[in-house]
Parts: structure tokens; C-alpha cells; sequence
């Protein structure tokens, strides 16, 4: 109707000039309008008629539905009937047979010979099993009707569901018919598996054809019967076991045509229930996601507030709790029975308790002994803090298992509650236990005192103030109807949510205030601080169902962060002392070592053992890793039966893009589905760029006999790849397909070659030095007059950390297009020159001896090649040698030649030679040529120094 309204409105418009940019209509085009603005109007009208007549038409379909129902039911009674006149009829037939075959027009002389009664009573167990066989068959048509019936309703509630909600979408009635539909779904529970059933019934017919065709020739067989029993036979014994065997095998004829008609029902009723769980199945995933994401009750606005008591009092007036006094009191006298036995443990936990604490600080005093402590005294002490935490578990069981019994309306909803209450007794109360004064925190994972009191008192908080939440929880898992009006449970758990986030927030506060806090540590408990503000929201806006399964979930998940964390700490206690352990024994072992030696005479040596921190190190990232695949493992186990309703949002379009499939052009669309993939995918690249490299160097490549820097190329390049998926990944979720990526890196290539030429240069010479490796990590290098380290190797540029300390930094392309020398990339044994003028009349035989005797005596000289000296130059006041020698490290270089030189100064001052040095004589004349003064002063030149 409201579209007809918009387009009458548009007509109205055209015909009075008054819409913009249109000229003047023709007559033809008035007259047009004028129909088409009469069929509207008659369209309105008949649509306004219908409504006026709604009600009417409601309660006469609603009469119709009612009477078709009753028909149905009707039809189905009489179906009914029918069955059980037929199975009545067949079972008389197959009971007169099995009493014919039984009981033989013979006398009774004949019956009591042997022989024959051993084949009557052959024939008697098979006309019991036909017996049975025909009930069963009854059974099984019995069967077929009602998942034939389940079926058909199955098929018929998912046609109206797909309807309702196309026509309801939006509203608080299209929640309620969920819910019902979601109630009346069959439970899988309820049908019995055909398969094993099939196979028997397949075996049972086989074993009865070998029968038949045992039987098919009667005299072979009575004369097989007969043989060693000549004695006993007579004609009329023979007669009548040739009667005998016509008789069975007329029963097993029927037993075998019995076995195929249940054969073919079993197989008919295995088809009907694969195919009712799977209209189920489909029909529950539609109703759980469409649940999920429709509003549950009103939105807390100003409306709902002024409504708030007249609801209020509604709702309790509506609150009735009724109990069958007849059924319960008999039903609870037995559930105290059933409940004695956790009495009785309860009673006995609490009966030694005194010496579960004795027990339990005797392995505290313990702790940190080398001689008495082991990584099995944490897990004995929190298994006694779990069994001090059991009788309260116990006394909720026993009284939920109570409630159970009494016949109540709500005793199915207090007995999930109690189970619920108790794991949450049993998590918090290990917690508290755990975090108590003297307790494990402190004497096992060494907490301070003040630390454990204040998060003691904090979960104690939070625990209490969790109580109301998970009690509305376990309401929206069964029975989701009641929270349609319950204005008292949306008021409570706002209230709820509030106390739970601002109790949490001083724990998040505190986590983002320690410095030495691990980010997964401060990422989880910023979510589960995160989390009751966003309920809070949900629960505002009428998303009541859709919190309390959230919330429901998210309590399971605290229960898991307190399990990993007490987990986690009681393994990294548990390699705490297996460390000190293998310290203390390579400690004692060592000692050993030297007394043993030192009695002997020899000098003690060492056998080199891997360092203690590096198998801290490398247990600590396993075990870490290990763990964080527990907890994945585990999270997921939680959430994932509400995986699937974030199928929902594939249904929300956000824009459409032209795509192709087969061939063909079709429009595609992007939903908030394929949004939310692009968020997560963008995530799990930027965690695997940070995490993936890193943890493949600890578990692979630090494993493998690899060359310096190998390594580092591998994970640089393992990071381009992961860049590259992780964009394609996200690119192609939001509608851009390689297809259209590929012309924009195309061009975007071609347009950056020219503006980006040193970048682009550089990029590739990175890719030339990370595979060609000219340069790697740790190598020492010259280029052009930068001289030092490699310290890190990046996309556009490598960073040289030279002797100052100094980080230069050097664009890629200079590596390959400039001289390189790298003085570590295949032999680290480098020439060292050392450069010495002496004075003229030195004795040049003596200048050699003496720096060869400089050189070899040096420790860091080597002597393959041995060194050399050189007389070189007669130089303006030197005679110019060379030292020319070789050392094994580059490191070493500064130092020999810092030692050499004091040597050479040494010894030229014992041997009596003079190092020659520039020496200026000036003469000073008078203007008669006489010569006045003479000043002589030395000039100190730049000795030559080793280069």
C-alpha cells in the first residue's frame, strides 16, 4: 500500500507540472496517467477493504486450520487403527502357523521318539522367532508412520518459517513463532539407529536361505537326520519326519518373507530419518541464526521504563510454581537415595579434611628443596584444593537431583541450574583456594602475599556478581518463551552487567599498568573487560535471548582462562625445577669430576654442554606454544555451536560488484559476512607477519645445518608471501578479484617505474641480496667509504652498524651496483701491512731480522703463509720497509697491529735503530752574505701508520 501511495503521489505531481525538469504533458500521456492514477486509487481501496476485514478473514483461516488439524488427526487415528488390525490379523495367522508346526496330527508315542522331538523343538524356536519377527514388523510400521508424520510436519515448519520471516522480519512476534518452531523440532535422541539393525536382519535372512536350501531336498536330508540312529526308525517315525521338515520349511518361507518386509520398513525408516535430521538440521541452523539476530524483547526506552510496573506485576502475578504432591513425595524419598552416595562422599572429604591441609603443607615446606621437591608437588596440591572445593558440588548436585524428582514445573530448569552451579562452585572455589593465604600461589608459584589478597578478593567479587547471569543463562537455553516479557530479568542483568564490568575494571587497569605483563595476557582480559559493556548494549536495544547465550558462553570462557592460567603456571613451576635440577646435578657432577681428576694428577677438563637458559629458552617457547594451542583447541569447543550463526550475515548486502562464473557475467555481492572474513583475515596476516617467522626459526630452521643468514632470507621472504595471500585474501573478499588487480598493479607499475625508480631499485636489489646473498646478517663490509656490521637487511634499504656504533644506513642498490668488499663472506683471513722508515746507515740486514722477530713471536700471526719484509723506497730521509703478514679474524686486525707496532718500537730501540723522522735546518745570512744564526727545529711529520 505504501508504494502504491509513492507512485499515485509521483502521478499526482506529473499531472499538476509541478515535478522538475519536465515540460508540458501531451493529451495522449494525461489520459495515461488519469488510468493509471484511477487503478491505484482502486488498488488502495481494495487493500483498505481487506484490512477492514482482516480480523475476519483471521479467525476464518484460524477455524480452517483447526478443522484440517482436527481431520488430520482424525485420519491419523484411523490409520491407526487399521495398522493394528492388520498386525493383529497377520500375528493370529503367524501364531496358528507356528501351532501347526509345533503340534503335528501325530500320536504321542510317535512325539516322544528322539528323534522327532529333537526337530519339533527346532521347529518351535522358529515359529517363536515368527512370531517375533511379526511384532517386530508391527514395531517398525508404527515407526514409519511417525517419522513419516515428523517429516512431513519438518517440511511443512521450514516452508512457514522461510515465509515468517520474510513477512515478519524485524519484529518481537517473529522471535515468539521461532522459539515455538524451535521447541516442537524432533531431537535426534529420539530415533533409533537402523544401520546395525539393517545389517542383522541382512545376516538373518542369509542364515535362513541356507536353511531353505538345506531343506530343498527332503529326503536327503531326513536320511542325513536318520543316519546312526537305524535303531530308532520306523515308517512312522519317517512319516513324520518328513511331515516335520515340510513344516519348517513352510516356516522359514514365512520367517524369511517376514525378515524382507522388515528389511525393506527398516530401510524406508532409515531414508525417512536421514531425511528428517536433515530438514532438522537445516531447520534448526535457519532458527538459531534468526534467532540470534532478532530482537527478543522491547528496547529499553523511555517507553518501556513508564510500562516497566504495570509489566512488572503482571509478570509476577503470572509466576506459578506448582507441585504434584502425590508423585513427588515418593519420587524424592528415591532422589535422597540416589543422592545419599554424594552425601556420603561429601561427609567423608569433610571428615578428612584436617589431614588434606597437613598433607597439603607438608609439600609447601617442600618447595624449592633440591632433595625433596619435584614438578609433581604443584599438581598434588591443586588436586587437594579441588577435593576440598567437592562437597559443596556435591550438596548442589544432590539438592538439584532433589528438585529434579519433585514433580515441579520448573524442576528440569533447577536441575541444569545446579549442575551449572556446581562446575562454577568447583572452577572459583579451586580459584580460591589457590589464590588463599599460604596457599598455592605462594608457596608453589611464588606470588607475593599482598598480590594473591588483592586477586583473591577481586574473584571473590566478580564470582558472586556472576551468579544472576548465569542463572538467566540457563533459562534462554531451555526455555527461551519465558524470557519473551520477563522486564525483571532484562532490568536485573543490566544491573548485572554494570556491577560485573565495573568490578572487572580495576583488573584490566591494573594488567595495562604492569610493564611486564605478556600481550596475550593483556589482550585477554581487556575482551573479557570489553564484554559486559557490549552485552549491555545488546540487553538496551532488546537483544535479550541474544545476550544470555552470549553471556552463557562467555562465562565458559572464564572458566577456561582461570584453568590455562593455573595450568600454565604449574607447568613453567614444574620446568622451574627440572632447570634447578639439571643445575645441580652438572653442579655435583663437575665437583665429582675435579676430585676424581685432581686425585689422578691431570688437569680437569670440561665437556661442553648445552647452556641451561638456551633449554630454558626453547622448552619455555615450546611449552608456551603448546599451550596456546590447548587453549585454541578448547575456545573453540565453546563457541562453535554459535559458529553458525554468523551465517546471518552473509544475508546483509553492502554493495554489489560484476563478476563473472562459468563465462558469465552475474552480479555479485558483498555481505557483512565477507566483511567480517576480510577483518579476521586482515588480523591473522598482521599475527602470522609478527609470530610465524619468529616461532618457524625456533621449531625448523635453527634445527637445520643452514649457512649465516639463510635463515633470515627464508622468514624475510616467508613475509612478502603472507603480505601478499593476506592482500589478495582481503582484496577478493571485498569484491576486488585478481582479475581487476592485476591491471591496477599494471598499471600502478608502469605509472611508479617512472616516480619510484630508486624505490622499485632497491626493492629488487633487496630481493637480488636476500637470495644472491652477497651480504648476510653479522657480515663485516666495506662499501665505497662506509666500513662495519650488517645488522638488519629491509625491503628498501640495509642498515651497516659501523666501529663507532653508528647505524648507516645504506639504499639496496648500492650493493649490487657498487664495489662491495665483504670481508667475512667466505674466508675471514685478511693481510695486514705495517709500513716503517729507518734513518740512512741503518744496517738493513738487522731492520729485517728484527721485524720478522716482532711478527713471529706474535700469538695472532699466522705462520702459513709466514710474513714477509720488504725494502721498498729510498725515501727523502727513510729507507721504507713493509711488513706484510696475515691474520685468521678480522677482529683481530686493530689489535695486532696496536701490539706489533710497540713491539717494532721495542725492539729498534734495543738493536740501536733509529726510526727515521722530517727533519727543517734553517740558515739565516745577513745582507753581506755572512752567516748570522742557525735555528734547527723538528718538524714532526705524520709517521707512517699501518693502513
Amino acid at each position: 500500500m505504501y508504494s502504491a501511495s509513492q507512485q499515485l503521489q509521483q502521478i499526482r505531481n506529473r499531472l499538476n507540472g509541478t515535478t522538475v525538469g519536465e515540460g508540458s504533458l501531451r493529451p495522449t500521456q494525461q489520459t495515461l496517467l488519469t488510468i493509471q492514477q484511477t487503478l491505484l486509487n482502486a488498488e488502495i481501496e481494495q487493500q483498505r477493504k481487506s484490512l477492514e476485514g482482516n480480523t475476519v478473514l483471521q479467525d476464518a483461516l484460524q477455524k480452517q486450520r483447526d478443522y484440517v488439524t482436527a481431520n488430520i488427526n482424525r485420519l491419523e487415528h484411523q490409520l491407526q487403527l487399521l495398522q493394528e488390525a492388520v498386525n493383529s490379523k497377520r500375528l493370529t495367522l503367524t501364531e496358528k502357523t507356528a501351532q501347526e508346526a509345533v503340534s503335528p496330527d501325530e500320536t504321542a508315542r510317535i512325539q516322544a521318539n528322539p528323534l522327532v522331538k529333537q526337530e519339533l523343538e527346532i521347529n518351535h524356536q522358529l515359529s517363536e522367532r515368527l512370531i517375533q519377527a511379526t511384532e517386530n514388523g508391527s514395531t517398525l510400521v508404527q515407526q514409519n508412520i511417525k517419522v513419516k508424520n515428523w517429516l512431513d510436519r519438518a517440511l511443512q515448519a521450514e516452508r512457514n518459517v522461510k515465509e515468517q520471516i520474510a513477512v515478519l522480519k524485524g519484529s518481537l512476534l517473529l522471535s515468539r513463532i521461532l522459539y515455538q518452531q524451535q521447541q516442537t523440532l524432533p531431537s535426534a535422541d529420539e530415533l533409533e539407529d537402523m544401520t546395525n539393525r539393517i545389517a542383522d536382519l541382512r545376516l538373518e535372512q542369509f542364515d535362513i536361505n541356507q536353511q531353505r536350501d538345506a531343506l530343498f531336498q527332503t529326503d536327503a536330508f531326513v536320511a542325513k537326520v536318520e543316519e546312526g540312529h537305524s535303531g530308532e526308525v520306523n515308517a512312522e517315525v519317517h512319516d513324520a519326519l518328513l511331515q516335520v521338515v515340510d513344516m519348517r520349511r513352510e516356516l522359514l518361507d514365512q520367517l524369511n518373507k517376514q525378515l524382507g518386509n522388515q528389511l525393506m520398513m527398516a530401510i524406508n525408516l532409515q531414508i525417512n530419518q536421514q531425511q528428517l535430521v536433515s530438514v532438522s538440521k537445516s531447520l534448526q541452523e535457519i532458527l538459531t541464526q534468526q534467532i540470534f539476530w532478532v530482537n527478543s524483547n522491547k528496547p529499553m526506552d523511555w517507553d518501556w521504563f513508564k510500562s516497566f510496573p504495570e509489566t512488572l506485576k503482571s509478570q509476577i502475578q503470572g509466576m506459578k510454581i506448582t507441585v504434584n504432591w502425590e508423585k513427588a513425595w515418593p519420587a524424592v524419598m528415591i532422589a535422597f537415595l540416589a543422592g545419599l552416595p554424594l552425601l556420603l562422599i561429601a561427609g567423608l572429604i569433610r571428615w578428612r579434611l584436617k589431614w588434606l591441609k597437613q598433607y597439603q603443607a607438608k609439600l609447601a615446606s617442600e618447595v624449592g628443596q633440591l632433595r625433596n621437591d619435584s614438578q609433581l608437588h604443584t599438581p598434588k596440591a591443586i588436586l587437594i584444593d579441588l577435593v576440598r572445593a567437592l562437597p559443596v558440588c556435591l550438596l548442589i548436585l544432590a539438592a538439584g537431583l532433589i528438585l529434579l524428582t519433585m514433580q515441579l514445573n520448573i524442576s528440569d530448569l533447577l536441575w541444569a541450574f545446579s549442575k551449572k552451579l556446581a562446575l562454577f562452585w568447583l572452577v572459583f572455589g579451586v580459584c580460591w583456594k589457590v589464590l588463599e593465604k599460604d596457599g598455592v600461589a605462594v608457596r608453589h608459584f611464588n606470588m607475593p602475599e599482598k598480590l594473591t589478597s588483592h586477586w583473591r578478593r577481586q574473584i571473590v567479587r566478580i564470582s558472586l556478581a556472576l551468579l544472576p547471569l548465569h542463572f538467566w543463562s540457563v533459562v534462554a537455553e531451555l526455555s527461551p518463551l519465558h524470557l519473551m516479557d520477563d522486564v525483571l530479568g532484562q532490568l536485573a542483568i543490566m544491573l548485572n552487567l554494570l556491577l560485573i564490568a565495573v568490578l572487572m575494571w580495576p583488573m584490566c587497569r591494573d594488567s595495562w599498568r604492569d610493564k611486564e605483563s605478556h600481550n596475550i595476557r593483556l589482550l585477554t582480559v581487556t575482551v573479557l573487560a570489553i564484554v559486559p559493556l557490549a552485552l549491555m548494549v545488546l540487553t538496551a536495544t532488546g537483544y535479550f535471548y541474544t545476550t544470555l547465550r552470549l553471556s552463557g558462553r562467555w562465562i565458559e570462557t572464564v572458566y577456561l582462562v582461570i584453568i590455562w592460567n593455573l595450568l600454565y603456571q604449574t607447568v613453567l613451576r614444574g620446568l622451574s625445577v627440572a632447570a634447578r635440577r639439571i643445575a645441580y646435578h652438572r653442579a655435583v657432577a663437575r665437583r665429582q669430576n675435579q676430585v676424581k681428576e685432581g686425585a689422578e694428577g691431570a688437569e680437569p677438563q670440561e665437556e661442553p654442554t648445552i647452556a641451561l637458559e638456551q633449554v630454558n629458552q626453547q622448552t619455555l617457547r615450546i611449552t608456551m606454544l603448546v599451550m596456546i594451542a590447548l587453549f585454541a583447541v578448547m575456545f573453540w569447543a565453546i563457541w562453535s555451536d554459535l559458529i553458525t550463526v554468523f551465517a546471518y550475515l552473509d544475508s546483509i548486502t553492502l554493495w554489489q560488484y560484476n563478476g563473472t562464473e562459468a563465462g558469465a557475467a552475474v552480479m555479485k555481492s558483498v555481505t557483512m559476512g565477507s566483511l567480517l572474513f576480510a577483518l579476521v583475515s586482515s588480523v591473522v596476516a598482521w599475527a602470522l607477519i609478527r609470530n610465524l617467522p619468529g616461532l618457524l626459526e625456533v621449531l625448523v630452521l635453527s634445527r637445520l645445518n643452514l649457512r649465516q643468514g639463510a635463515s633470515y632470507a627464508i622468514t624475510t621472504i616467508l613475509n612478502y608471501v603472507i603480505i601478499i595471500v593476506g592482500a589478495m585474501t582481503v582484496f577478493g573478499s571485498l569484491g576486488v578479484s585478481w582479475d581487476k588487480l592485476q591491471w591496477l598493479a599494471a598499471a600502478l607499475s608502469v605509472g611508479l617505474g617512472f616516480g619510484l625508480q630508486e624505490i622499485f631499485g632497491n626493492f629488487v636489489s633487496g630481493l637480488i641480496i636476500l637470495f644472491e646473498r652477497p651480504v648476510r646478517i653479522g657480515d663485516t663490509v666495506t662499501i665505497g667509504t662506509f666500513s662495519g656490521t650488517v645488522s638488519k637487511i629491509r625491503i628498501r634499504a640495509t642498515t651497516i652498524t659501523d666501529f663507532d656504533r653508528k647505524e648507516v644506513i645504506i639504499p639496496n642498490k648500492a650493493f649490487v651496483t657498487e664495489r662491495l668488499i665483504n670481508w667475512s663472506l667466505s674466508d675471514t683471513t685478511t693481510r695486514v701491512v705495517i709500513r716503517l722508515g729507518v734513518a740512512y746507515g741503518s744496517d738493513l740486514d738487522k731492520v729485517k731480522e728484527v721485524l720478522l722477530k716482532a711478527a713471529n713471536t706474535h700469538p695472532k700471526v699466522m705462520h702459513d703463509p709466514a710474513p714477509d719484509v720488504f725494502f721498498t723506497t729510498f725515501g727523502p730521509s727513510t729507507l721504507d720497509h713493509e711488513l706484510r703478514l696475515y691474520v685468521r679474524e678480522l677482529r683481530d686486525r686493530s689489535y695486532t697491529v696496536d701490539e706489533l707496532n710497540r713491539t717494532i718500537d721495542r725492539l729498534c730501540r734495543e738493536n740501536n735503530i733509529n726510526i727515521a723522522f722530517n727533519q727543517l735546518e734553517v740558515h739565516l745570512r745577513n745582507e753581506k752574505g755572512d752567516e748570522h744564526t742557525e735555528v734547527k727545529r723538528e718538524i714532526k711529520g705524520d709517521d707512517p701508520t699501518p693502513a
